[in-house]
């Protein structure tokens, strides 16, 4: 039997773009679901995943997107660092939601070189992708998310 991998509120928060202080916000309103080993709270792929299928949630990244902004501007770096901020009109929310969750195993393998967050509005079907990260990745990342959303848009 293979053994469960298990993510912390700190690789969470980076795998997300979003801060600790936010995820154990959603922890305690009940937006996010994990398991309290000791006094740490961990989490499994299940309950990331499930954390992005809250229709909800991409609501609430407005403010992670923006942090995400911030925090790419205000950091230090030490290597060169790019964002890319990727707006997407009249994307159906069927073919976002499966290109989210290829992106999400792919920035699970690259924790340490990107950092991701989006935001759908369901009114104008308008998707916003902020990505962060080491430049050669970002843009294989947004062309990416281009390419596989023109295709299922044809």
């Amino acid at each position: 039997m293979l053994e469960q991998k298990w993510y912390t509120v700190a690789e969470v928060a980076k795998m997300t773009g979003l801060t600790d202080r936010t995820i154990r916000n959603y922890l305690k309103d009940g937006t996010m679901h994990g398991k309290k080993i000791g006094v740490q709270w961990r989490f499994t792929e299940d309950d990331i995943n499930a954390l992005f299928q809250d229709v909800d949630f991409g609501q609430k990244l407005t403010k992670a997107e923006n942090n995400l902004l911030e925090v790419f501007l205000r950091e230090k770096k030490e290597a060169v660092s790019e964002c890319s901020v990727l707006d997407i009109p009249e994307v159906q929310r069927e073919a976002w939601d499966t290109l989210l969750g290829k992106i999400e195993q792919e920035i699970r393998k690259k924790q340490d070189e990107v950092r991701f967050a989006w935001e759908y509005d369901d009114e104008s079907g308008m998707l916003r992708v902020v990505t962060v990260g080491e430049p050669k990745i970002v843009h294989k990342m947004t062309d990416r998310i281009k390419k596989e959303l023109k295709a299922n848009a044809e």
